[in-house]
């Protein structure tokens, strides 16, 4: 198993959803922000298989268009 960090960019509205969200944990458990985004992340491992699978489409568009 191997650990990543990645950045999350969230627009406006995402943003002040996940303080929204921020505000709320802390009175339940405590978390903030990236305690949140980290659970999310972890709790959708179907998203991971999505990811992946974009990625991989993406590097065969992208030999396709340098000749690889």
């Amino acid at each position: 198993m191997k650990f990543y960090e990645v950045t999350i960019i969230l627009d406006g509205r995402q943003q002040e959803r996940l303080e929204n969200l921020a505000t709320r944990f802390k009175k339940i458990n405590g978390w903030g922000e990236r305690d949140i985004m980290q659970f999310a992340v972890n709790a959708h491992t179907e998203s991971r298989d999505d990811m992946l699978a974009f990625m991989e489409k993406k590097a065969e568009q992208l030999e396709r268009s340098v000749g690889v």
